[in-house]
């Protein structure tokens, strides 16, 4: 099961009218967060987990977003066994949404796995993007009118909850499963504001997080491709969405199993404005 930096991701119908209010300003940062085991159902096999998960984001609505992750989890299964999944990835987006660039490397138990590659086009949002995929094999395809890719569907939940609305619907796309699209359904709580003077928190960012508005988030991912509707998603995601794109702690359910992330170290990057 995949996880990458979609907390964050986002669909041709249904898509939430937001009324017009300043863009969300997102900053350029680092997020550090550990990872351990939350629930586990026993068909699951998956005992415990010790895990990491790190997302660099830097960027500016202009010169576009590149985004560095990675996530390395050692789960410990039945019989004694142990797993250890490595995950990495590399990501750049255009600051209109317009073009997205992906690269994936997974290796489990230090074995490479298939390797992703590819690179998507639009010219807008209301005509279909062309996906050319490189690797694991050469391939064409297209993607559906009005699908999000991951940072333009974070903006889009931000606008969504500065505008008080509680409930969005959007076909979402990472890249990090070949032309797979996914109906990402989110719930948005109350706005709040975060003290972090008595949080343990390490690195140069708290001022990223501290007084800043947030907004509790849950997002079901959906499979598009299926051939009939399921009530049951592919996934789940929990998290704290501050208004400026950091990400709070957070969990993962893949419906056997579910992680959470604590967030545990916050880096604040260096950012060039746009010019006028």
């Amino acid at each position: 099961m995949k996880f990458t930096p979609i907390i964050i991701l986002a669909m041709a119908s249904g898509l939430t009218a937001v009324p017009a209010i300043a863009a969300p300003h997102l900053a350029s940062h680092r997020a550090v967060y550990d990872l351990e085991l939350k629930s586990a159902k026993e068909r699951g096999g998956i005992r415990g987990v010790d895990g990491r998960m790190v997302i660099e984001m830097e960027g500016s609505s202009c010169e576009g977003w590149s985004v560095q992750f990675r996530l390395v989890n050692d789960f410990q299964l039945s019989k004694g066994r142990n797993r250890l999944v490595d995950t990495r990835s590399s990501s750049w987006e255009s600051g209109d949404g317009m073009q997205l660039q992906y690269v994936e490397d997974e290796r489990v138990d230090s074995r490479q796995q298939d390797k992703v590659r590819l690179t998507v086009r639009r010219n807008n949002m209301s005509e279909k993007a062309i996906i050319k995929q490189s690797q694991p094999k050469p391939g064409s395809y297209t993607l559906p009118a009005n699908t999000y890719f991951p940072i333009q569907h974070q903006k889009h939940l931000i606008e969504v909850a500065m505008a008080g609305q509680m409930r969005d619907k959007s076909i979402v796309y990472d890249g990090s499963n070949g032309k797979k699209t996914f109906q990402a359904i989110s719930f948005i709580g109350k706005k709040k504001h975060l003290s972090i003077k008595d949080m343990k928190l390490k690195g140069n960012g708290k001022s990223l997080v501290d007084g800043i508005n947030y907004w509790p988030v849950s997002i079901s991912y959906f499979p598009t491709d299926d051939n009939k509707d399921s009530d049951v998603p592919a996934y789940q995601v929990s998290f704290v969405m501050f208004e400026n794109g950091v990400a709070g702690n957070l969990v993962l359910d893949y419906g056997d199993f579910a992680m959470k992330g604590s967030l545990v170290q916050l880096d604040k990057l260096e950012q060039t404005p746009c010019r006028q």
